[in-house]
């Protein structure tokens, strides 16, 4: 960390390096706030148990399983290495298990659809759909027996009509059933059966229960889920100016410092972060492990007496410091004020040109 002297120094060597005098030299003319710039992430495992009643159809080897006695929630497993490996652990209930067979026997029921047989009855004639059994022949009616002459209708519909199979008669019957008033079941072919469409004729189907398998496995099964929960760190969150911020991530010579569980804070860095970070460490529900990623680099911001409109941010770098020089916030806000008014100006000339 430097020291005050150093950033004053630093300060001086730019303004000279500028060709200005440094008004800085006389005690309290200059004002020197110091940041402690922090950034990283940390990582928490958080662990989850659950334990539930498991099914499963047919058979299922869960020998290989690790098992727990009486309740998940007291199983011991250690704590892991690393907290950003998201993990799970599926555990059986020492006796368990229940592997047996089915009711069904063998994995078949008969099928509740054609009660077994296979089959579903159809109707082997359906009504003509193109004269819906009405006015299948002109002269028969579909009874094969003519009736003497055609309805008038019969020249109507001479053009549509056709030679009955069943009298003979031209030009009297239904295009479609020729004189029958019905056809025959196009699903069955006029058989008056048809194959059921659960079980494809078999007469059987798989049971539900067992998804014919013919066994079931039943088991308590405790469940242990570790996930990764991840907090960005950016401290301070107000004060610092993104310029400065960012001269301290290209230039500055960070210190990295990595924190497992509850390792306490060195001295040195308890002293810089502690007021800051210790917020961010305490221990959340259900955290088992704890990672924290973090680098910090001391930031110097320094205001002159005699300058008011202009701040030093002094970077410690692996080298000599890196000093920026920006706007202090009332001069930048006079610049902008500047900028909109002649921004203002020109449209009015614009305007008036126009």
């Amino acid at each position: 960390m430097l020291s005050d002297e150093e950033v004053l120094r630093a300060v001086r060597e730019l303004t000279k390096g500028r060709g200005e005098e440094f008004p800085a030299a006389l005690p309290g003319a200059a004002e020197i706030t110091w940041y402690c710039l922090l950034e990283g992430e940390i990582v928490r495992c958080v662990e989850s148990r659950t334990e539930k009643e498991r099914f499963h159809a047919g058979p299922l080897d869960l020998s290989g399983r690790p098992v727990f006695e009486t309740t998940i929630d007291a199983h011991h497993v250690p704590p892991p290495q690393d907290p950003s490996q998201e993990k799970t652990f599926r555990l059986v209930r020492r006796g368990s298990v229940d592997d047996r067979s089915c009711d069904c026997g063998n994995g078949s029921v008969a099928c509740p659809r054609c009660s077994g047989a296979g089959d579903l009855r159809c109707e082997p004639r359906t009504p003509c759909t193109g004269c819906k059994g009405n006015d299948s022949c002109l002269r028969c009616d579909g009874t094969g027996k003519r009736s003497g002459a055609p309805e008038d209708r019969a020249a109507r519909e001479q053009d549509e009509r056709v030679t009955c199979r069943l009298c003979g008669a031209l030009g009297a019957a239904c295009g479609v059933c020729r004189g029958r008033g019905a056809v025959e079941c196009p699903t069955c072919r006029g058989a008056g059966l048809r194959a059921c469409p659960d079980c494809d004729r078999a007469g059987t189907v798989p049971h539900r229960r067992c998804e014919g398998k013919g066994r079931t496995v039943t088991w308590t099964e405790g469940v242990i889920t570790r996930r990764p929960d991840t907090d960005k760190v950016r401290l301070p969150e107000f004060g610092v100016p993104y310029l400065a911020r960012q001269s301290a991530r290209e230039k500055g010579a960070w210190v990295r410092t990595d924190l497992t569980d509850d390792k306490p804070l060195p001295d040195r860095q308890a002293k810089l972060l502690g007021r800051e970070l210790r917020p961010k460490l305490v221990k959340r529900d259900q955290e088992i492990a704890r990672r924290a990623d973090l680098r910090y680099l001391p930031l110097a911001r320094v205001v002159v007496t005699a300058q008011p409109h202009r701040v030093y941010y002094v970077v410690p770098t692996a080298r000599a410091p890196h000093v920026l020089l920006l706007p202090s916030r009332r001069r930048s806000w006079q610049i902008a004020a500047v900028a909109c008014g002649a921004l203002a100006l020109l449209f009015l000339a614009v305007r008036f040109i126009g």
